[in-house]
């Protein structure tokens, strides 16, 4: 799971290269061929399978290299999208195809002057922001076609009860009564939106609050504890599986950036 936002002056998207498994993308769910749209809204939330392989592209207008791609990036960057873009099969392959061979190209050092590396960057540009720019346009169309689900104002109800630690709560049965719905509609809203049971969701998101909490520096101990995990060692076993590192070692690493 990822939850976070993008600069409003930037776009983010991401395509799929493998997708086996269940992901969704704001509670929609996704498949190989979407596009997905990191900056359509205020703050995403992104769960996604172990085997999920996506190229990730984020334009920043104003710091393209020629006038006429600072216009394009800019035009894109304006046009209303959803959290993902449904593409045909024939436009999602070729996409891919163009991604691939650009980013292997790009790899590549330049032995020639700057004069050389600057051309390699404003083809890189124009490639990757009209490929973008055929797919976007369909967004309007597909976001007034997409019916969002019922019981995603009751998920975003819960998003809200777990960013503070001071009223965080720890179990499902807390949250129920925080909320005033029944452990039932609790489950069916979950299903319904995230394809997620809530107790996993509930424990995913404290752990991401946990691991914000080491990389600005707060001890394991703290951290844990601030977001409900009294059980050091189980709380070590559930962050490495979600991250795939000891809480130890994300703590040690920001300790050496300080």
């Amino acid at each position: 799971m990822q939850q976070g936002s993008v600069p409003s002056d930037r776009l983010a998207v991401a395509v799929p290269l493998e997708l086996e498994g269940h992901a969704r993308m704001c509670g929609e769910k996704s498949d190989r061929d979407s596009l997905h749209v990191f900056s359509g809204a205020p703050e995403f939330e992104f769960f996604s399978p172990d085997r999920h392989v996506l190229v990730n592209i984020e334009i920043e207008p104003e710091t393209l290299s020629a006038e006429s791609m600072r216009v394009l990036g800019t035009s894109l960057l304006t046009r209303p999208t959803g959290p993902l873009i449904p593409m045909a099969a024939e436009v999602a392959n070729n996409l891919r195809d163009l991604l691939k061979q650009t980013l292997a190209a790009a790899a590549q050092s330049s032995p020639g002057e700057q004069a050389d590396t600057d051309d390699r960057v404003q083809l890189l540009e124009r490639t990757i922001l009209y490929a973008i720019s055929e797919v976007i346009p369909v967004a309007p169309g597909a976001a007034a076609n997409t019916r969002p689900t019922k019981y995603w104002s009751l998920v975003n109800s819960v998003q809200e009860k777990l960013q503070d630690p001071a009223s965080c709560p720890l179990s499902i049965a807390e949250l129920c009564v925080q909320l005033g719905v029944s452990r039932r509609t609790l489950q069916y809203a979950f299903q319904d939106a995230l394809n997620l049971n809530p107790i996993a969701y509930l424990r995913a998101v404290r752990l991401n609050h946990v691991r914000r909490e080491l990389r600005l520096g707060e001890s394991v101990t703290t951290a844990a504890t601030k977001w409900g995990f009294w059980h050091l060692s189980s709380f070590a076993h559930d962050y490495r599986v979600m991250f795939g590192e000891l809480p130890s070692v994300t703590a040690k690493r920001a300790s050496r950036r300080d």
